[in-house]
Order: C-alpha cells, then sequence, then structure tokens
C-alpha cells in the first residue's frame, strides 16, 4: 500500500466531524443460559458492535440480512443505526444458544447460520454511500471474513477486524492472513497465543493498530511494535455474550472520533464492563453515552478556582498582555527555512525529562552550557537540536535518526564541557530510534505527515492521528508533545498548521503545568497521603502521577473553554509561570499575573515520576 494512501485511509475516516462506520454481520436471535435457565435475547456479533460503536459517537451502518418483518427484539436497533441488506424471513437470521461457567468460559453452543453463508463481498456495490471505515466481524467461515476485509481494503477503507476461538484453531492462515491486512485488529489473549504465540508476540506493523483483550484484567494495545498494557474495570457478569463486541466497537468508534488508542481502549473497558452486567445488548440500547473509566478522585478539577483563573487569562488577552508564542528566535530554525518542519518534529518529542533525582527525591532541574550560555531543559533542548543540524545536514531525517547510536545521541548533545547532560540520555536516543523507524516504515518524512494533515479539514486532530503511530509521541495516550507540536507549527509564522473550526489542541500537561495547576488551585488533592509525597517531591509510582495528571489535563481544558482563548495562548500563560513560581527558590507571588486569581498553595510540587510523555 502507498505510504500516502495509508495516510488518507486513517485521515478519511473522520471528515467534517464526523466518524462514518460500516459494519459487516448483523444480528441474531439467542437463547442465553443465565444461572441455568434459559433466556432469549437479540444477539449477534455484528449487532453488539454496531450498537456499541453507535453510543459511542459513530455514524453506523450495519450490513446484513435485514429480517422481514422486523422482530420486536430487534427494532430499537433501527432508531440507532441505518441497517441494509437483503431481505429475509425471521428464519433467516442466525440463532446461538450458549451456557457460560462462573468464569465466563462458554460451556455450551449450537448454531443456526441463517443466511449469513449467502454474504457475498458483491453486496458491498450495493451501498449508495459507503462510509470511510469498515469493520468485518468474523464469520464462521474465516474466508469469508477475510474476502470482505480484501475487498474493503480494495475499495479504499480503513479495514477492521476480529477473530474468534474456532476460526484461529481450525483456520489458522486464513486469521493470520486477515490480521496482516486490516489496519486494526482485534483477538483476545486466547486467540493471540494460537496466532502469534502469545500477547507479546501481537505486535503489529507501522501504521496499524492491535487490540489483544485480557478478560477481566483489560487490554493490551499495540501501535505499531509498541505496547501499552489498559487496566480492567470490575464487573459482576450477569452475560459475557457480547462483551468482547462492545470492546470493539467502542474502542474503533473512539478511534475515529479522535482519541487516542489507549483513551479509546479505556473507554472500550468500562463499556464492556457495564454491558455485561446486563442481559444480552440492553446496557448498548441507551441513549446515553457510553460510560467512561472511572475517575481517581484523589485529585480533582476545582471549578471556582478555574473560573476565577480563566477569567484572569480572558482580561489579559483582551488586553494585549498575553498571546500565543510563536517559536521564533535564536532557539529556532529562521522564519521559512524549508527544514523547519522536520526540525521541529524530530527535536519536540525529546521534550521530556529534564530533571535529576537522589534517593528517591527530586533533586534539581537540568541546567547546562551551550554555546557559552547556561541553558535549562527545554531551551538546552532546542540549543542542542539547532547545532547538530547546523553540524550535520540530514540528521534528523527518519533514515539518520533510525539509526543512531546511544554514543552518537550523547556525543551530539555534548555541554561546552564535553558531557552529556542529559538525566538519562539511552532513552533519548532510544526514542529516536523509533521516530526513525517508524517514518522508514510507513514510508513517510515529517514533512510529508505534516502536509498530509494540512490538507485535512481539521488539520490538527489530523496530525494528531497520524503522530499515534510514530515513535516518540505515540506513546502519551494525552498526547502532550503531538499537542505541543500541533501547537508549534500552527502559531510558527510560516502557518503550515492552518487553524480551523473546532481544531483546537489538546492540553499540553507537562510537569510545570502540573505544579501551576496544583499551586494556582485549579486543581485540589484531598487525600493527605498523596498531598504530603507531592510536598516532600518524593518520586510517585504512575498510578499517583496519573491522578494528579489527568485531573490537570482536565483543568487546563476548562481553562481554554472558560476564557475563550486556543490551547497556544492557554498553555503559554501557564508555561511561563516557571519563572515566577520555579521549582528550585521561593515563588515571585508580588510578580505573578495570576496573583488574586491564585490559592498559592506553593508548598506543593509536580508529581516526581520519570516518563517519556512529558
Amino acid at each position: 500500500m502507498a505510504p500516502k494512501a495509508w495516510a488518507d485511509r486513517w485521515l478519511a475516516a473522520q471528515r467534517a466531524g464526523r466518524a462514518r462506520l460500516l459494519v459487516v454481520g448483523g444480528a441474531s436471535l439467542d437463547r442465553i443460559h443465565v444461572h441455568g435457565e434459559p433466556v432469549s435475547t437479540p444477539g449477534g456479533a455484528g449487532l453488539y458492535t454496531a450498537l456499541a460503536a453507535a453510543r459511542a459517537g459513530a455514524e453506523v451502518t450495519m450490513l446484513a440480512p435485514f429480517p422481514d418483518p422486523m422482530p420486536v427484539e430487534l427494532a430499537p436497533a433501527l432508531d440507532r443505526i441505518r441497517w441494509v441488506g437483503p431481505r429475509v424471513p425471521i428464519d433467516g437470521l442466525p440463532r446461538f444458544e450458549i451456557a457460560y461457567d462462573d468464569s465466563g468460559a462458554v460451556t455450551f453452543f449450537r448454531e443456526h447460520l441463517g443466511a449469513e453463508p449467502d454474504m457475498t463481498p458483491a453486496l458491498l456495490d450495493s451501498l449508495d454511500d459507503l462510509p470511510e471505515a469498515a469493520f468485518c466481524v468474523p464469520f464462521l467461515d474465516a474466508r469469508l471474513q477475510h474476502e470482505f476485509v480484501r475487498a474493503l481494503a480494495e475499495r479504499g477503507c480503513l479495514t477492521i477486524a476480529g477473530t474468534y476461538g474456532k476460526a484461529v484453531r481450525e483456520d489458522t492462515p486464513t486469521v493470520l492472513a486477515t490480521a496482516a491486512l486490516a489496519d486494526l485488529f482485534f483477538c483476545n489473549a486466547d486467540e493471540a497465543t494460537v496466532l502469534f504465540g502469545g500477547v507479546d508476540g501481537a505486535a503489529t506493523r507501522h501504521g496499524a493498530l492491535r487490540f489483544v483483550t485480557l478478560g477481566p484484567a483489560g487490554a493490551a494495545v499495540f501501535q505499531g511494535d509498541h505496547r501499552t498494557d489498559v487496566p480492567g474495570v470490575p464487573a459482576h457478569a450477569l452475560d459475557p455474550t457480547g462483551a468482547g463486541d462492545t470492546f470493539c466497537g467502542t474502542t474503533v468508534a473512539r478511534v475515529l472520533v479522535g482519541d487516542h488508542p489507549v483513551e479509546a481502549t479505556r473507554r472500550a473497558t468500562a463499556a464492556a464492563a457495564e454491558m455485561v452486567e446486563h442481559l444480552g445488548p440492553s446496557a448498548l440500547w441507551a441513549t446515553s453515552p457510553a460510560p467512561r473509566p472511572p475517575e481517581d478522585e484523589r485529585a480533582w478539577p476545582d471549578d471556582v478556582a478555574i473560573d476565577r483563573l480563566a477569567q484572569r487569562i480572558a482580561d489579559l488577552a483582551g488586553g494585549g498582555d498575553l498571546s500565543a508564542f510563536d517559536f521564533t528566535g535564536d532557539l529556532f530554525p529562521a522564519v521559512g527555512d524549508p527544514g523547519a518542519t522536520a526540525w521541529f518534529t524530530a527535536a519536540t518529542l525529546q521534550q521530556f525529562g529534564f530533571w535529576y533525582e537522589r534517593d528517591g527525591h527530586y533533586d534539581r532541574p537540568m541546567i547546562a552550557t551551550i554555546g557559552g550560555n547556561d541553558r535549562k531543559g527545554s531551551d538546552y533542548l532546542w540549543a542542542h537540536y539547532l547545532r547538530w543540524a547546523a553540524t550535520e545536514p540530514g540528521a534528523l531525517g527518519g533514515a539518520r535518526q533510525a539509526t543512531i547510536t546511544d554514543a552518537e545521541w550523547s556525543a551530539a548533545a555534548s555541554d561546552d564541557t564535553g558531557r552529556d547532560p542529559y538525566p538519562q540520555p539511552g532513552r533519548y536516543a532510544g526514542l529516536a530510534r523509533a521516530y526513525g523507524q517508524s517514518l522508514l516504515e510507513i514510508g513517510m518524512s515529517a514533512g510529508d505527515l505534516v502536509a498530509a494533515a494540512a490538507e485535512h479539514d481539521r488539520p490538527m486532530h489530523a496530525l494528531l492521528r497520524l503522530l499515534d503511530h510514530v515513535g516518540g509521541y505515540r506513546e502519551d495516550p494525552l498526547r502532550k508533545k503531538a499537542a505541543l507540536l500541533g501547537v508549534i507549527l500552527r502559531q510558527r509564522p510560516e502557518g503550515c498548521l492552518p487553524a480551523a473550526e473546532g481544531d483546537d489542541a489538546p492540553p499540553i500537561v507537562d510537569y510545570h503545568v502540573q505544579r501551576t495547576s496544583l499551586r494556582t488551585g485549579i486543581v485540589t488533592v484531598d487525600d493527605a497521603d498523596l498531598r504530603h509525597r507531592l510536598e516532600s517531591r518524593t518520586v510517585l509510582a504512575a498510578a499517583d502521577e496519573q491522578a494528579v495528571r489527568r485531573a490537570a489535563w482536565a483543568a487546563v481544558a476548562a481553562l481554554s473553554a472558560r476564557s475563550g482563548k486556543d490551547m497556544g495562548t492557554v498553555d503559554w500563560f501557564l508555561f511561563q509561570m516557571r519563572h515566577r513560581c520555579p521549582e528550585m527558590t521561593e515563588p515571585r507571588c508580588a510578580e505573578c499575573p495570576a496573583l488574586g486569581a491564585c490559592h498559592q498553595r506553593t508548598g506543593l510540587f509536580q508529581p516526581v515520576h520519570r516518563t517519556t510523555f512529558y
């Protein structure tokens, strides 16, 4: 598949704010044994997937046998999805009888296929408006599913497929071929063992996504060869029949809407947990949005403080005292430099971790001398990359970054004494390699990615979607570095990422913004133990850091919405406060533009947690 066709498929999946999905595969009339008693209920992988996707925000068309007359049990689907396909009598619907043990394992299965075997890819030609993304559910004949996925790929669709145990065991080569062809592929841990030798072997090609469900433990998300594990949401299962299909439909819809794949998976685990506590698809008939995963209530956005600070931001911007930074000056490429896009894309992914720890606590920020100037953290990185680009032309392109060694990276990073000042040099070199390898395997340069995004009706959203596949950016579910790059490219004088209605960046939450959020009070930490560890600058576990960071993300999003200012302006306001409310010296509150709109909780400190996200 040509590289541009890859980008086109991903970007066409959402246009004009619409996420359209075709689900190939339909409904059934089932009998489920609950606590030993048989209960009749609607079912079918296609129906569960379509309903879950619709509830999660997609516009869904389901291609499947259409019963005439429509059974009353299935009629509510017509209010939620567009159902098209050949008309069949009720007996043409598949029927399944299923029983489970207490662990959710199937103990009895009986099937009547109905008209399903009559489905062929020729039916796709009957659609007057083929959605840009298409999910083919696992048919009992794995070859039929593969034929559909191939036909959809040939029509330019973003292709999605799942599988099931019997097909995996009885026709492994066909299922593997389907998994290799699909842009997104779903299976469970047992199926991954047969197909890939285990969950660890489920990594996929760059530019594709793969999801492996792990039962109550959650799911593993593969963005190319990068794995993230997402915990499950506790549930008391009544009927697990459609758990996997609900997970698939929700994940796909949220990815199409624009969520990071890991965030989409978090939503999907919550939806699946809710669904299994109900009989059949009854939870999916709900008109309310799909559920969100539980929030960590130890830290939370304070609405009163947010309103107060948002008003201050609006007043400063309205009076001309605050505007977004244009990322020009001595630390950046000259305006009009044809290599600026590649430079910023390679450098911004390294914007993380500029601090040292000692004995389990924060010690000090990274400060070093380069070119005769003392530079702190982010500014040192910009100066380092500017020097690197000047002394080694082509060094920041994908081919060179893909092969950079730890020693070569440290040599390029050296300060005026010849020492690499970065706290963990190997992690920076590793991300540089992951970045370069991603670009090479996708077959696009940084400039190609940005140019493709710029042609979209929502360029920022498009860039974030493409960067979900690029090493150095893909790892963070909250997309801090990706959002920062988007803001840079939009605010630079060249304007290579055009502005568009409804196309702002998400919050750019690093440790400076978290420290500012805690000290101004827009994030409150009620938990005494967590608050003490923040004050004492103790290294935190990931769950503790996430509690604060997610609360800060929500608070900063609210600041932008309530101030009426774009994220670039809000972020610059918060980021600049690091000068007056720094890490190592007393805050200079009298000089701070937030004075009077700030709780002045100056004893609080950002979460001390080592990550490549920020």
